[in-house]
Formats: structure tokens, sequence, C-alpha cells
């Protein structure tokens, strides 16, 4: 799973051998830890909410991408964000996906239930 900013993919680098089923998601549930560390400026033992890995797994499979250090350009300009992801199987039946975006700038989203565009 990746963020295209434009052209720009983050993170760079491959969530590789992930695998929620093999207990193989360290990399994404540190990451989610660390955004709300770094965007709550409060150190990880108050701003966890106490989502332990299994929870986590079970409940909470949250993917953060912190895209706050972009060039000047993506910040003044109008930027196409995607969202991509590869499964080695099927979602289940039913299954939602949600995006938070935090930006400075106010904005309204609209969607088709496909895509998303941008409301000023």
């Amino acid at each position: 799973m990746f963020v295209m900013l434009n052209s720009r993919r983050k993170p760079e680098i491959d969530y590789d051998n992930m695998n929620f089923t093999q207990q193989k998601f360290s990399r994404v549930y540190g990451d989610d830890t660390e955004f709300r560390t770094k965007f709550y400026n409060v150190e990880e033992l108050i701003s966890s909410p106490k989502i332990t890995p299994a929870d986590y797994k079970e409940l909470f499979p949250m993917f953060v991408f912190d895209v706050t250090k972009q060039s000047e350009k993506l910040k003044i300009s109008v930027t196409d964000i995607q969202i991509k992801a590869q499964f080695s199987a099927n979602a289940a039946a039913n299954t939602q996906a949600f995006a938070v975006v935090i930006s400075d700038k106010s904005l309204i989203f609209q969607s088709d239930g496909q895509k998303m565009r941008v409301e000023y």
C-alpha cells in the first residue's frame, strides 16, 4: 500500500513481507504509533490509545502515510492524491476503507463512490 502525490510515491520503500495472517505487521503498527507522537507532539506513552498489536490486527488495521515533508511546489499547487494497495487475497465482503486527510487548508471532498474530487 502506498500514496501517490502527483508523481511522488510515499513511502518510497514497499512494506515488504507484511502479512497480517503471519503476524508480520510491526512496521505499519509502528508508523501509526509514531505519527500520533509527532502529530500531537507528546511522548508515546501519553499519545498511545493503548491498542495492542492483536487489537490493531483484528480491529484497527490502519495505514498512516505521513506526507508532511513535501517540496514547496506541492504545498502551493493542486495535488493529485491516489491511494494504491495490493492484496494477496480478496478482501472480505462488505469491507470498507476510509481515508482521513489532515490539512492546513479547508477543502470539501465529493465522491461518486469510485473517485473523490475537491470542491473549493
